[in-house]
């Protein structure tokens, strides 16, 4: 299995750079690394059109120092030793000068020693396990909030603001899912009651007997995980429960969750789901990068702008390396540069700036309900 998927992965990118060999002119390219495939796709494939749309914007402003930047996307298929296959094919790639990716935690947890070792600088603009920078990795970075921050942050929300006591928690058994619902246990036990934990698998399609064990004493469920929360809500309200239903922003999603949910989303006391970031048009740029994104792909399912600033942070750090070095910089020089630079995107209102351990300052999040075909935000969650 794993030499087809690095035999599968190097002929990707030998196709790719044979293809950019043609150019008359050198290029930088930009490795792109998600699920281009499996139930994770939906967030993978926001990611590499928003990347690659800020590609184009920089090399119709002429590039980066006059060089044409190529993105190369790889599909890692929500999978880690897929995803260790697609750093290495980066890694060995030199043109290569960072990249935006990985999606799922475990991904980006499992690549992170692959990046450091070749010192090739990563943003994931989503995977938000504590562990993706808790590993001390100097070369990785994260745009989006934790879940150590999230997890607390919405029990503290529902506890405080809706007055829920008793909540009935499940995971989905990934990193993400388990490590985001393990957070949101911890703050809400401290000061209500978890009546009962449960567990689904991903992939899974029935829940018809799962909802029937449930406890009847709670009053809000809790899910961390993507796909399944919505499922879990459909039959949540076709046995007649009526309970808040809440989820972290797996659930963000307007296809895979309000579009699956066929209506539940706003039966009974409806949802409470985080989102990542602001609604768009709250932050300078934001509505026009959402009509120009709209136009050309579609509507914005969840992480376009997380993506899409993720893109335009490395390539200034490229660009503030390039004009430190007076010509191409090196990864440690783009490494170096990302450390220590200030960038207004237009996915939070502050300027991007970075811990220690790569945490993004500037990340906030959101809760929101659903009205109609959409999320409407009503609040948001602080550091």
């Amino acid at each position: 299995m794993r030499s087809q998927v690095a035999l599968a992965v190097a002929l990707m990118l030998a196709v790719a750079t044979d293809a950019t060999a043609q150019a008359p002119q050198k290029e930088i390219k930009i490795g792109i690394a998600g699920p281009l495939t499996t139930t994770s796709a939906g967030f993978g494939v926001e990611m590499r059109q928003a990347v690659e749309f800020a590609i184009d914007e920089r090399n119709a402003a002429g590039g980066l120092a006059g060089t044409k930047v190529v993105g190369v996307a790889i599909d890692d298929k929500a999978d880690a030793e897929a995803g260790k296959a697609v750093a290495r094919a980066f890694c060995d790639d030199p043109a290569v000068l960072g990249v935006v990716g990985h999606v799922n935690s475990g991904v980006a947890i499992a690549t992170g020693q692959v990046y450091a070792d070749c010192g090739l600088a990563v943003i994931t603009p989503m995977a938000s396990n504590p562990k993706v920078t808790e590993s001390g990795f100097a070369t990785l970075f994260r745009l989006t909030n934790r879940d150590d921050r999230k997890g607390p942050g919405l029990a503290r929300y529902l506890i405080e603001k809706m007055g829920k006591k008793r909540a009935l928690v499940i995971d989905d058994g990934t990193p993400y899912g388990t490590g985001l619902a393990d957070q949101f246990a911890t703050g809400f036990g401290s000061a209500a009651m978890v009546v009962d934990r449960k567990h689904v698998k991903v992939g899974e399609q029935n829940f018809v007997d799962f909802v029937k064990g449930w406890p009847k004493d709670f009053d809000v469920a809790f899910f961390g995980g993507i796909r399944e929360g919505a499922l879990i809500l459909k039959e949540m309200r076709a046995q007649g429960l009526t309970q808040l239903f809440s989820c972290g922003d797996g659930c963000w999603d307007t296809k895979a969750f309000i579009q699956a949910a066929e209506g539940a989303t706003t039966k009974g006391e409806g949802v409470r789901i985080l989102s990542a970031a602001p609604a768009l048009g709250e932050v300078p740029g934001s509505a026009d990068f959402a009509a120009k994104y709209t136009a050309k792909y579609g509507p914005i399912n969840n992480y376009a702008a997380n993506s899409y600033d993720s893109a335009r942070v490395l390539m200034a750090a490229i660009a503030a390396a390039a004009q430190r070095q007076n010509g191409t910089p090196s990864r440690a020089d783009v490494v170096g540069a990302l450390r220590g630079l200030t960038f207004q995107g237009i996915a939070y209102a502050k300027p991007v700036t970075w811990t220690d351990k790569g945490d993004n300052k500037a990340a906030v999040i959101f809760v929101n309900v659903v009205e109609g075909d959409h999320f409407k935000q009503v609040d948001q969650i602080g550091q």
